[in-house]
């Protein structure tokens, strides 16, 4: 049985990590482990990616305090339950740092996170999502690795409370919701579970985790791994997705889908022909003819592998055109605007999510269906504009950020320019 809790380190991190890392409370240290930093240099690690991203203020890093029963478990294995955490939950974006202390009666693990990721000097936010995501994951390692779970009825009522948390943040997240799309389409594609695994590899999900009790996924969308059958039901578990694909009548249904591990897209590669000019023009007509004399048509189509690589850098591509047509939209003249136009965003999200909450209470407390439709039309379309307007904040910074990035670009040019015309005038 584990138990979390979780703090924010708002001043002296240094003086945190020390105490997590006291050598009578860790057995001199052995039971230290460190993940994306050193044992050794945790610390300085830490506040070198903050300083990189010049982002030193505020939260500084979480204390997560998770404490099992008693002597339920050996030393070891609580480090180990600690780093599984850990890497789950923040191991591809974050440092962390797992101190598991014997000084006390009960095991407990001191986790260290590093709000700052070394990645993408994104912040880490401490949501009440992600608190539930942390504590349903520490409960399923518990199981997995035969321990106990808290079974009061307090903790079933926080329990209770914590899935609503996760319900919610899945009910309204659009990332979900694709996910499941990409569920849906893989299972009618696939002859089988192996198949179905492979087509879900050539859209980008990655770590399928299938062995255990339960089904769990790396996707395209989120950083952490994502569980599958929690999100959308036993439905998705994998003996229900087992039965959807070998229990489907294929009929009007998509074509099967390649079932070789790679997979292919076919790329025009000859040029266009405008076919209102074929029709309307004698000179166009004969060029037409001298691109069939040279061989240059018909052409002949090539094949592109789609690799997760490709979707990665597909979605990349989608958000840039996203913020040029942002751009062109608003028609902004200097960066200035632009941040101007994200802090009026930043304004209006708070006071339209508390006016979403407070619908949300309404509704619950509501005991007439006819009032009930009509609050969660109300809640939806406040759904709808606060997804607006905080896509549109996002499109923002990723502009503010690549200004950055193209003018320090720049700027390292222009310095360069200058040098070699100094150095030619000195010749």
């Amino acid at each position: 049985m584990a138990v979390i809790k979780i703090k924010n380190i708002r001043t002296n991190l240094q003086a945190v990590i020390k105490y997590a890392k006291n050598g009578d409370k860790t057995d001199y240290g052995i039971l230290v482990s460190g993940i994306n930093c050193s044992v050794e240099n945790s610390y300085e690690e830490m506040a070198l990616t903050k300083k990189f991203f010049h982002k030193e203020d505020k939260i500084l890093g979480y204390h997560i305090i998770q404490s099992f029963k008693g002597n339920e478990l050996s030393s070891e294995q609580a480090n180990q339950i600690g780093k599984e955490l850990a890497e789950e939950l923040w191991g591809d974006k974050y440092q962390v740092i797992i101190c598991t202390h014997i000084n006390k009666d009960n095991v407990h693990n001191h986790i260290i996170l590093n709000s700052v990721s070394f990645i993408d000097g994104k912040k880490y936010h401490n949501s009440k999502a992600e608190i539930a995501f942390m504590k349903d994951a520490s409960d399923r390692l518990c199981l997995n690795h035969g321990l106990s779970i808290v079974n009061t009825s307090k903790g079933n009522k926080e329990k209770e409370f914590r899935q609503n948390n996760i319900d919610y943040f899945n009910r309204r997240d659009e990332k979900m919701q694709k996910i499941i799309n990409d569920i849906d389409e893989a299972v009618k594609s696939s002859k089988s579970y192996s198949d179905f695994k492979l087509v879900l590899k050539s859209k980008g999900y990655e770590k399928i985790n299938d062995y255990g009790k339960y089904f769990s996924m790396k996707t395209p969308y989120f950083q952490r791994n994502v569980r599958i059958d929690r999100v959308f039901g036993e439905k998705y578990s994998v003996e229900g997705i087992k039965e959807l694909i070998y229990g489907y009548i294929k009929e009007d249904l998509p074509p099967v889908a390649n079932l070789k591990e790679k997979y292919y897209k076919k790329v025009y590669t000859g040029p266009k022909i405008n076919k209102l000019l074929l029709q309307t023009s004698s000179f166009y007509r004969t060029y037409v003819h001298y691109l069939y004399a040279f061989n240059i048509l018909p052409a002949k189509n090539e094949y592109i592998e789609l690799t997760p690589e490709y979707y990665k850098q597909k979605r990349k591509n989608n958000m840039i055109f996203e913020e040029l047509n942002f751009l062109s939209r608003h028609r902004f003249k200097s960066i200035n605007e632009i941040k101007d136009y994200k802090v009026n965003f930043e304004n209006q999200l708070p006071k339209l999510k508390g006016k979403r909450e407070d619908l949300w209470r309404k509704y619950h407390k509501t005991t007439n269906e006819n009032d009930k439709i009509t609050i969660k039309n109300e809640i939806n379309k406040l759904t709808e504009e606060i997804d607006t307007i905080t896509a549109q904040r996002n499109a923002c910074n990723r502009i503010i950020d690549r200004y950055s990035i193209v003018k320090e670009d720049l700027l390292k040019e222009i310095e360069y320019s200058v040098q070699e015309v100094k150095r030619g005038r000195e010749l």
